[in-house]
């Protein structure tokens, strides 16, 4: 026969009662009020991010502008020969300053000298001599003020290299400016209409490039040249007509298309 002290037994179903509500009473006290926290395993997954798997467009587009050249250049070549370079030298030296005494004071021509060489030329039966030349270039938006100075300069012995029309650099930049905006202006019509035939839509434009032809990272743009022909003999006077010079700008982009969104109605 055992003996259960009235108290005791109360005093146990309490702290029994009591140890089942702490952890109910601690959990609730951690969440804010009129907010319910849920275990990490039930928190719903976060929103899909817009256009995960978009489609990359490469492409280009170009526009172009046209004027007729007004610069004319000349390159001339002068030469001299003997038996020994010193004389070589001395001769050429002397046909290039008659050269540029006729060129000073033409303020409409402008002249530079430029490559000079001398060098020992073999020829048959072993014979050799030395040569000296150097290369002058002659430009000028009055055509006929330097065709006419170079017929001078041919009957001072110099030839004729070649002949080249371009367009000069005031000109020339803002032709490349006019077809630099126009191809800016079909960049994003372009890229609509290629994302239209492909059945998505344009989302943005992430990557534009500017240069002349060519791939994605452009060739720096040559100046044009339009007419060359080698006339060495000083027969006849030379001539020489200006023709058109095109400007191309090219454009090479990249955009994003995903496909259409669905259109939804408002909500009431």
């Amino acid at each position: 026969m055992s003996l259960r002290h009235p108290l005791t037994a109360l005093s146990l179903a309490t702290f029994a009662a009591g140890s089942l509500l702490v952890t109910p009473l601690s959990v609730a006290s951690a969440a804010p009020e009129g907010e319910t926290v849920l275990p990490s395993r039930q928190m719903p997954p976060p929103p899909p991010m817009a256009y995960p798997h978009g489609t990359e467009l490469s492409f280009t587009v170009s526009d172009e502008t046209q004027a007729t050249a007004d610069t004319l250049m000349i390159h001339l070549s002068a030469k001299a020969e003997s038996a020994t370079p010193s004389n070589a030298q001395q001769q050429l030296n002397q046909r290039v300053n008659a050269a540029m005494k006729l060129l000073n004071g033409q303020s409409a021509i402008k002249s530079t000298a430029d490559n000079y060489m001398v060098g020992e030329e073999y020829g048959p039966h072993n014979k050799h001599s030395w040569v000296a030349q150097q290369s002058l270039t002659l430009s000028s938006q009055d055509r006929e003020q330097l065709l006419a100075m170079t017929e001078k300069l041919q009957q001072l012995g110099l030839s004729i290299e070649s002949m080249q029309w371009t367009l000069n650099p005031q000109l020339r930049e803002t032709l490349e400016q006019q077809a630099r905006l126009g191809a800016l202006k079909k960049l994003r019509q372009q890229a609509e209409n290629d994302a239209t035939a492909l059945g998505l839509s344009l989302v943005r434009l992430e990557r534009v490039h500017i240069g002349g032809q060519g791939p994605i990272n452009p060739l720096e743009p040559r100046p044009p040249m339009l007419m060359m022909a080698e006339m060495r003999s000083a027969a006849t006077p030379p001539s020489s007509t200006a023709e058109v010079q095109t400007i191309r700008v090219t454009i090479h982009a990249q955009a994003l298309l995903a496909d259409k969104l669905e259109k939804t109605s408002p909500t009431p």
